[in-house]
């Protein structure tokens, strides 16, 4: 919100330019015309950038100017014509921040939004909210470089002066190409509104957002794990868990289309994922990677062979292997031990077991084993206490997901009762008019509550997962008023989902390869990195919503009605 740093709150919603006038000045600029009727001195330093396609052809500053001489500068640039794009901030409030401010100032949640500069003796380094952006750079990466490499004045400590100061920035995209169109920006892009998140855009989220993963399995079954856009490049990181969420989505689009070609691309990613992890430990199957072996991986592996039509023996004996592992770590009393391997391992109680209670609940509404419904709802007392002596919005999803499952099968009001517990108060974590940005509204974050963990887009997508599953059981039980304050928390989540996914070519305006890009949904609005449960998980809830008797367009009507 607008502080000291950021300057009034007019600077802050107000775009310091008519578009239309801006775009005339520069139609000016860039063809010569040399008597201009509308100009313009803006008093403070200027960024301007020429790109194509995405790559930045060059860059400047200019500590002040009239904007019509800046423009007709870099016409004359030799790129020039190459350009089919500016990106232009017009920056003001310019603020010294003192030593104990930094950290609060330069905030990941104010990436995008300030900028930066750097300054000792005569050495001046200037960093724009854009090219932060668009470079995926963080401020804390931006001091230490300078630190590294400034070079410290040789006349003495007298002659040394240093400074950092915070500034705020009108950006603007120009677009050159087919005509010269000016588009006001926020943090590099735009803010997408709660309107916006309509039936249409939903169904257009799975579209893109399907495409994205069905496009990211290569021939030989792997599953694009991380990816870098402003590097262009992915990362070596690899996560099991992920991976076979991965999986278990693929599965489920390719149910939903009944495509066959979608079928065998989740089955050679299965497939691919087995060979590589899939582990025969003893008399137990275990999913293993670098030396550790997770329950949550072994039961999320089995869960994708169990959803997978018409399954086969080829994949049978790997799935009654996984299941004995995962019955294993199964204690008397209720809980799990998180870890195969190192067997000493015992953390992550807030993800694995819920992992693993979501498998039984699967396999319980295959076999109808009477033993595994005893040991699921010893585990459920157990975990029911546990969660109310430690509450973390971390377990919430997972748990959710199997104790709908079960009380599907079962009509179990304890389970019912404890969903509604837990989802109830995981709408209070959800930030909505106490966003700090517009931008970030919708996500599942308390700043209260660092322990929680940072706002991420997989963490706002696995919420909504168990969420749908909580609407749906209290549409099913006839509690509209929850259901109605569950639909207002998935379609927030939603916008914010939308504001992270990479549409269009304002989101990727400053992106070279678009392909591995577009649909995908980055980490969030100030982070660009993309990884697959990014796009999994609220794929996933979308799919659920998309599954329930009105579909997409009941889910958005009854918000329009309300």
């Amino acid at each position: 919100m607008p502080d000291e740093y950021l300057g009034s709150p007019k600077q802050m919603t107000a775009t310091a330019v008519d578009p239309d006038i801006l775009r005339s000045l520069i139609e000016a600029a860039i063809s010569g015309r040399e008597n201009v009727s509308a100009s313009l001195h803006w008093p403070d330093p200027v960024y301007l950038s020429l790109r194509r396609k995405g790559r930045k052809l060059s860059e400047r500053w200019r500590d002040e100017g009239d904007l019509y001489a800046l423009f007709g500068a870099l016409r004359r640039e030799a790129c020039f014509g190459d350009a089919d794009a500016i990106e232009l901030c017009l920056t003001h409030s310019y603020r010294l921040v003192p030593p104990h401010k930094i950290s609060k100032v330069f905030a990941n949640t104010h990436r995008g939004i300030r900028g930066i500069e750097l300054c000792i003796g005569e050495q001046t380094e200037r960093h724009g909210p854009t090219a932060l952006i668009a470079g995926n750079r963080n401020f804390r990466g931006v001091i230490k470089d300078f630190a590294d490499n400034v070079k410290i004045p040789e006349a003495g400590p007298d002659s040394i002066y240093g400074h950092i100061k915070s500034f705020a920035a009108f950006q603007f995209l120009i677009r050159l190409r087919p005509k010269v169109e000016v588009i006001p920006m926020f943090r590099g892009g735009r803010i997408v509104e709660p309107e916006e998140i309509t039936a249409d855009a939903m169904a257009d989220m799975i579209k893109t957002m399907s495409r994205w993963m069905f496009r990211n399995v290569a021939d030989d079954g792997r599953m694009t794990y991380k990816y870098w856009p402003s590097r262009g490049e992915e990362a070596t990181s690899n996560n099991t868990i992920r991976q076979f969420m991965a999986t278990l989505c693929l599965i489920r689009l390719a149910g939903r289309s009944g495509s066959a070609k979608d079928l065998k691309a989740a089955e050679r990613n299965l497939d691919y994922n087995l060979e590589k992890f899939f582990r025969v430990d003893g008399d137990a199957g275990v999913i293993e990677y670098e030396g550790k072996a997770k329950l949550g991986a072994a039961a999320l592996a089995a869960l994708a062979i169990l959803e997978l039509p018409d399954e086969t023996s080829r994949r049978g004996e790997t799935l009654d292997l996984l299941s004995k592992g995962v019955a294993c770590l199964w204690c008397e009393g209720g809980s799990f031990r998180t870890f195969h391997k190192p067997a000493e391992q015992n953390d992550n109680q807030n993800f694995y077991p819920g992992e693993a209670l979501l498998f039984w609940a699967g396999l319980y509404a295959r076999t109808k084993d009477s033993g595994l419904l005893d040991k699921f709802m010893q585990s459920f007392g157990y975990y029911r206490d546990w969660h109310r002596n430690n509450r973390n919005p971390a377990f919430i999803p997972w748990h959710t997901q199997a104790y709908v499952l079960l009380y599907a099968q079962t009509g179990n009001p304890e389970l019912k009762d404890f969903i509604f517990e837990m989802n109830d108060w995981l709408l209070s974590l959800q930030q909505w008019g106490n966003a700090p940005y517009g931008d970030l509204r919708g996500r599942f974050y308390d700043p209260r509550h660092p322990e929680y963990g940072p706002p991420h887009a997989s963490s706002t997508g696995v919420y909504m997962e168990g969420l749908a599953d909580a609407y749906r059981l209290a549409l099913d039980v006839g509690d509209q008023a929850r259901a109605k304050s569950y639909q207002e928390a998935l379609r927030r989540g939603l916008r914010s989902i939308r504001q992270l996914q990479f549409i269009d070519d304002m989101d990727m305006y400053y992106i070279q390869k678009r392909r591995p890009v577009e649909g995908a949904v980055r980490t969030e609005t100030y982070n660009n990195e993309i990884r697959v449960d990014n796009v999994q998980h609220p794929l996933m809830a979308l799919l659920k919503l998309d599954a329930l008797k009105e579909g997409l367009s009941g889910f958005a009507a009854a918000s329009k009605r309300r």
